[in-house]
């Protein structure tokens, strides 16, 4: 396993134990264990507000693991990670290496805690990369020499953006990554998103936002045509953007209504540019 900081490098400080982070309520709500009372107290001071939370973190799991899944099915044997948040097994390498033994797999987050549990507890196949980046600061993470040495960017690669985007607050930062990463993007590649939204939850999401505030978290739900433009031009696969919980028929959560998500999924391939095939067909990529 490959491990690269492109963060500065701080101990962690007492102030990291003693605020909320979005990837410890997170692993919360999931029933993990890497998690601290300022994260329970948070995510509990959520719950009373939007009792919803828990289950749209179950159903956001359960679209994660699926959606490797999809892109496997799609032919897709390369994996970007961004925002991947602790190891939780079973991991998009675990998914992947059931019928493709090897696939290589860059799981990327800011946060520091999450990089060092990544680098302890994630096995050492030579196929897997861990990277303390910030997405945001896209050019100079997908031009790292580690990057660059893991993916083969003739072939497709998968990039899965599971709540993670709700935590980029700033608008024209996160438009301007999402527009560098989707040209990175060789033909083929799938785009895998799933985003908190005030669709469903008009009336409470402003004291959603101001509970997370007063716990030292800034997010950030947005309307189905801002996620929409997250994906470009790619072409929407399944239903579509949908909830998270109705994109995928075989998912644990197809029955729940689309409350219960309280976000947006969508799955997107690049198409091969007309240009450049002569038909303005997409090739095809076999497993």
């Amino acid at each position: 396993m490959t491990a690269v900081k492109l963060l500065e490098d701080k101990p962690l400080g007492p102030e990291h134990f003693a605020n909320a982070r979005s990837p410890r309520m997170y692993d919360f709500l999931l029933g993990g264990h890497d998690n601290y009372q300022c994260d329970r107290e948070a995510a509990f001071a959520v719950y009373k507000i939007a009792n919803w939370i828990k289950t749209a973190a179950l159903i956001n799991r359960d679209f994660a693991l699926l959606s490797v899944e999809t892109s496997l099915a799609l032919g897709v044997r390369q994996f970007l990670d961004l925002g991947c948040g602790f190891p939780n097994a079973p991991n998009v390498h675990e998914i992947s290496a059931k019928t493709h033994p090897g696939c290589p797999t860059v799981y990327v987050d800011r946060d520091p805690a999450v990089y060092a549990h990544a680098q302890f507890r994630l096995d050492e196949s030579p196929a897997q990369t861990v990277m303390h980046a910030d997405l945001l600061a896209t050019e100079q993470l997908l031009t790292n020499k580690a990057v660059a040495a893991a993916f083969d960017l003739t072939k497709p690669v998968a990039v899965l953006l599971h709540d993670t985007l709700p935590w980029c607050h700033e608008d024209t930062a996160t438009r301007n990554a999402m527009a560098t990463l989707r040209k990175w993007m060789p033909a083929g590649s799938t785009l895998s998103i799933t985003h908190l939204t005030d669709h469903w939850h008009g009336a409470i999401m402003p004291d959603v936002v101001s509970s997370y505030a007063g716990h030292g978290l800034r997010v950030r739900p947005r309307c189905r045509e801002e996620i929409e433009e997250m994906f470009g031009d790619f072409t929407q696969q399944g239903p579509g953007l949908t909830a998270t919980g109705r994109w995928h028929e075989q998912g644990r959560y197809t029955r729940h209504p689309d409350t219960h998500s309280a976000a947006f999924a969508g799955i997107a391939v690049k198409q091969t540019p007309p240009s450049a095939t002569g038909s303005g067909r997409n090739p095809s990529h076999q497993p």
